[in-house]
């Protein structure tokens, strides 16, 4: 079975998405329509931004998700693949969600907007950093987040745990996590995400989530929040609203995916850093990027 997999925030690097506008039909009607959606040059700042002015959490997410789903119509349109599932890691769900029929362009572009205006918002409010931890086991992390302390975000490999936590705790959480013998290294960015320090987003967020017309989705999409493939309209608009304060179970996910049958896996936007990861949970396990033109059959021939 093919699985799609689509990035989430992180993967973003001036010219993404690029070499498809220039070579694709399909993907400059895509880019096109949402620069109308939006009313203003996203492909600019895909194209011709800084890495300093991708770093914009409301501007990268945008960028992100309208690289990888101008991708995504280019494979499509180019390949005669069949996708069996997919999945996307915490920004990537929305493009799944798109990539799966169950919103339309617009919808999505929308939600995205209004995802990363929420997000920025909430980390004023709540300001926070995030951890990336290696070298200490799940559930050892489980039990030392006891108390509030600071929350597991990301499930990203069996050797990587991603914590969210308050600035104010910044030194003694590093503190904590190196004396149980962690490697820990603090991520670029600006909230504690998958985590209750969202909450004011979630709040504003599902407003709009609960607004708009979901559809039963063309191939089960895996959920961040369950790690389980969900069809139903009603189970993606719940987890959506979910998944803002719920720690993302990638691993969890891509292990509920290889069990379901899923052999083949294609990573489709921009990086490679999905393929990275999936090497750690499944060694050995066929991983394909699409993040150029040239991934594209009839254009590396």
């Amino acid at each position: 079975m093919n699985a799609v997999l689509f990035p989430g925030q992180g993967a973003q690097y001036p010219g993404m998405g690029k070499s498809f506008y220039e070579q694709c039909e399909k993907s400059r009607r895509v880019f096109g329509e949402i620069d109308s959606i939006l009313g203003f040059a996203l492909t600019t700042s895909c194209f011709e931004g800084s890495a300093d002015e991708l770093k914009n959490t409301a501007l990268q997410q945008l960028a992100i998700v309208s690289a990888s789903i101008a991708a995504y119509e280019a494979w499509r349109t180019e390949c005669s693949i069949d996708v069996g599932m997919a999945a996307g890691l915490s920004l990537g769900e929305y493009t799944g969600v798109y990539a799966a029929g169950v919103l339309e362009l617009a919808d999505v572009i929308r939600l995205v907007r209004e995802r990363g205006d929420a997000m920025q918002e909430a980390a004023e409010k709540n300001p926070a950093v995030m951890y990336a931890v290696m070298g200490i086991e799940p559930s050892r992390i489980e039990e030392l987040a006891g108390e509030d302390r600071f929350y597991p975000a990301n499930y990203n490999s069996p050797q990587q745990t991603v914590v969210s936590l308050a600035r104010a705790q910044r030194d003694p959480v590093r503190a904590l996590l190196e004396k149980e013998g962690a490697r820990v290294v603090e991520l670029p960015v600006r909230g504690g995400f998958h985590s209750p320090l969202m909450k004011p987003a979630q709040l504003r967020l599902e407003k709009m989530i609960s607004s708009l017309s979901f559809r039963d989705a063309r191939f089960p999409l895996v959920s961040n929040v369950s790690a389980k493939p969900h069809t139903r309209a009603e189970e993606i608009r719940e987890n959506l609203i979910s998944q803002l304060v719920s720690p993302v179970r990638w691993r969890q996910s891509i292990e509920c995916m290889h069990r379901e049958g899923a052999d083949a896996f294609y990573e489709v936007g921009p990086s490679k850093i999905l393929r990275g990861l999936m090497r750690k949970i499944i060694p050995g396990v066929q991983v394909r990027n699409i993040e150029n033109a040239a991934d594209l059959p009839h254009k590396a021939a």
